[in-house]
């Protein structure tokens, strides 16, 4: 249905075996929206991506991704993690780490990893989308960690995908390679939707449509409505979490 919500939460509660980390989570995300996750560490943030991810399941709830359970709808979706856990001394390509995003799709290469043309044809893409094509045959523990950032972008590009999801994009990164990443952002956001954790609110303030602030329960805000009494509640006190001009206006910080 055209305008059915990409991700849609209905009820949901979760637990791991004790209290509830998210209970009573109800929002939807429509198609091209950009919006921002944020939250205290132990808030639900990590829980509810899962959750979208179809890695893990509610106890109560429903949660659909384009109108079917997360398991039917991986295929559409590119995710970058927040640490990339890889040995240094392992000698894989960028090439290497872009074409594992073609893991699980449809068809032998997909099962196998025995990537044929098609594969690589969509991996050169990527890395040509995100400004890294030139650097396929590198090492990608040679790379500074913009240029890994990037690599593991493309690698979330590779399944040509309607959802994308990114946790943490702009860690251990500087403000120009912040700016360069936003700037892409805006790009593919013309043609998918962009859910990312982050909380530098100053680097996404002038992207996301909306902010998703998890603290076992959710709450929607529109990002112009999230002000320095928004983010008290959120993490019960005032935090470092923003240094952008855009939010100056948030009052104090503090560790």
């Amino acid at each position: 249905m055209p305008n059915e919500p990409v991700i849609s939460l209905n009820d949901v509660m979760f637990s791991y075996g004790g209290p509830p980390v998210l209970e009573d989570v109800s929002f939807s995300i429509a198609a091209r929206q950009a919006v921002c996750v944020v939250g205290p560490n132990g808030g639900g943030k990590t829980t509810l991506i899962k959750l979208i991810l179809g890695l893990l399941t509610p106890q109560h709830g429903e949660v659909l991704l384009f109108g079917e359970p997360p398991r039917r709808s991986r295929q559409r979706i590119g995710y970058m993690p927040q640490h990339a856990q890889y040995d240094p001394l392992f000698p894989v390509s960028v090439m290497d780490i872009v074409l594992m995003g073609r893991l699980g799709q449809r068809g032998l290469s997909g099962l196998t990893g025995w990537h044929g043309r098609a594969d690589r044809q969509a991996a050169i893409d990527a890395l040509d989308e995100v400004g890294m094509k030139d650097f396929g045959r590198q090492p990608f523990a040679a790379l500074s960690g913009g240029q890994r950032q990037r690599v593991l972008i493309a690698r979330a590009l590779c399944c040509k995908p309607d959802l994308l999801l990114l946790d943490e994009p702009t860690s251990n990164v500087d403000s120009l390679v912040e700016a360069r990443l936003l700037e892409l952002l805006r790009e593919l956001n013309q043609r998918m939707t962009i859910v990312m954790v982050s909380h530098d609110l100053g680097f996404v303030s002038g992207f996301v449509e909306s902010v998703i602030c998890v603290n076992r329960r959710v709450v929607v805000h529109p990002t112009s409505q999230v002000s320095g009494q928004v983010i008290h509640d959120l993490y019960g006190g005032e935090v470092r979490m923003v240094h952008h001009d855009e939010f100056s206006h948030l009052g104090p910080i503090h560790d």
